[in-house]
Order: C-alpha cells, then sequence, then structure tokens
C-alpha cells in the first residue's frame, strides 16, 4: 500500500485515465494521499502565446481545472477534497517528474497508450519517458 500516490489524468480522452485512477485506489493507503494531475502543455511558450488574447491561458487553465473536478466528481468513490487537484502547465513528463517530487509521491499511477515499436521510437511517449527518468515506481496501465 503506498501513502501518496499520483495519477496524471488525460482530459483529452474519454475513459482514458478510468482504468489509472481505479488501479491508483486500489494500492492507496487508507487515509492515503490521491493527486491528480493534468499538464496543459505550450501556452507559456512565447511562440504559442502570441497567437492567443491575453487571458486565454488563464480561462484555459480555469475550464480544465472544472473538468477534473467532474471527473473526479463522477468517477471516485469519494469526495473532491480528499484528493489534492493539480493542473500544471509545461512538457507533460517533466511536469509529472516534478510535481512527484514537490508531493513526496511514492508511486505513479499513469494510462500507457497502445503505441507500436517504432511509434515509441519515433515519437516517443510520455510514460516511456516517465519511466525511464523517474526515481520511485511508476505503474503503467495499458487502454
Amino acid at each position: 500500500m503506498y501513502n501518496t500516490i499520483l495519477v496524471p489524468v488525460d482530459l483529452s480522452e474519454e475513459g482514458y485515465s478510468d482504468k489509472a485512477v481505479m488501479h491508483a485506489l486500489e494500492v492507496l493507503a487508507p487515509g492515503g494521499k490521491l493527486v491528480l494531475l493534468t499538464v496543459v502543455a505550450g501556452y507559456q511558450m512565447p511562440l504559442v502565446g502570441s497567437y492567443f488574447p491575453p487571458g486565454t491561458f488563464d480561462k484555459a487553465i480555469k475550464s480544465i481545472r472544472h473538468q477534473l473536478e467532474e471527473f473526479v466528481d463522477d468517477k471516485l468513490p469519494f469526495e473532491r477534497k480528499d484528493c489534492e487537484i493539480l493542473v500544471e502547465e509545461g512538457k507533460p513528463a517533466d511536469t509529472i517528474l516534478s510535481v512527484a517530487k514537490q508531493q513526496g509521491v511514492e508511486l505513479i499511477v499513469m494510462a500507457g497508450h497502445k503505441h507500436s515499436a517504432i511509434e515509441r521510437t519515433m515519437l516517443g511517449s510520455v510514460a516511456t519517458k516517465v519511466v525511464s527518468r523517474s526515481a520511485i515506481p511508476v505503474l503503467v496501465i495499458k487502454n
């Protein structure tokens, strides 16, 4: 059983993170802390940010946080106050690892896409990067 578990939640694909959250709940110690993280990529990069009107980033973060809160309300068997909800901007793998360190996480549970070896080599994947660079255990749940 783990006392603190981080689950990166990808809200862009319906149901994508559901299995990862359920597995995390199975190994979360009673009274343990579940940290749900959604990473928003790219907005703050000067090249990307210059294409959006002022305030767009803040509105996007607020909207994504609301979606993550709805995810918790719909999918988890406990109240939102019993888990930590984070929305961060950055490169997904880097941000996941940074948050894991900041939160003192003991385990990362994340969903993994069904990529072929060629796709992983050419494109890389967030799960592959997190697994290869993490100092703590990472459980990848295949969808």
